[in-house]
């Protein structure tokens, strides 16, 4: 095994905690010696494994030095440290959702309650829930610039069909998008997309919509996404939609 290939295991098997204390332990040295063992007491037998290999693997290789080891350890915790921080994550309405999947009505609280600049909401169906309504009004009070973009009965030539002509109305402050039935290229062709942006850095995107159903009661699936190049990328599109006047301002 080599010694990149021993702190690959290093990084697989130990907490954010113990790769620090591991590279505490081994910068400076020459040589691994008890170091690295003793600065895991306690940990799982496969992590104690995986660090009694990696000092197997410093010990073989003569050129490398404690220091070496430590700068190894921090620069790959960092960049697992950033990965994680950019990982998408499920999201769902229905039972069951446990551990890190996340419920859809409370990430949509989230992500609109953290805005600071701007936010995209798109959304098929869309009816005007009280507590999202509320989240948008705050936003706007920050100063927040928002935009929504939702499919209409007139627009959809009756093919999607609501009890609200126009959703979240009493918001004031935010900026209305619609999909014009003659910017559409057939007959049937509908606004069907369900996704939030803030800021161009997270998103949500999912099959849910703003209906009390979807964010209740039916089996719903979304990924909230927090690798600001996707996001920013998905906001871009529609951004652009608008400014070439393929979706229009109410």
């Amino acid at each position: 095994m080599s010694v990149d290939r021993a702190v690959e295991r290093v990084l697989h098997r130990l907490s954010d905690a113990q790769v620090e204390a591991l590279a505490a332990a081994a910068d400076g040295r020459a040589s691994p010696g008890g170091a690295l063992g003793a600065a895991v007491v306690g940990a799982q037998p496969g992590a104690q494994a995986a660090v009694a290999e990696l000092a197997e693997r410093w010990a073989a290789t003569p050129a490398l030095t404690g220091s070496g080891v430590a700068l190894a350890l921090r620069l790959c915790l960092r960049a697992r440290t950033q990965a994680d921080a950019h990982r998408s994550l499920p999201v769902w309405t229905g039972p069951e959702a446990v551990g890190e999947q996340r419920l859809t009505a409370g990430v949509l609280h989230e992500l609109i309650s953290s805005a600071q600049e701007r936010i995209l909401l798109v959304s098929f169906a869309a009816h005007t829930l009280p507590s999202l309504a509320t989240d948008l009004e705050e936003a706007v009070g920050r100063g927040c610039t928002v935009d929504v973009a939702f499919e209409s009965e007139h627009d959809s030539a009756g093919a999607y069909q609501s009890h609200q002509a126009q959703p979240f109305h009493q918001v004031p402050g935010i900026r209305r998008w619609r999909w014009p039935a003659e910017q559409r290229p057939a007959t049937g062709a509908l606004l069907h997309a369900k996704a939030l942006v803030v800021d161009g850095r997270r998103a949500l995107v999912g099959s849910a919509n703003l209906t009390q159903r979807a964010l209740s009661a039916n089996l719903e699936v979304g990924v909230l996404i927090r690798d600001p190049a996707v996001s920013e990328a998905i906001e871009a599109h529609v951004r652009g939609l608008m400014a070439r006047g393929v979706l229009t301002q109410e």
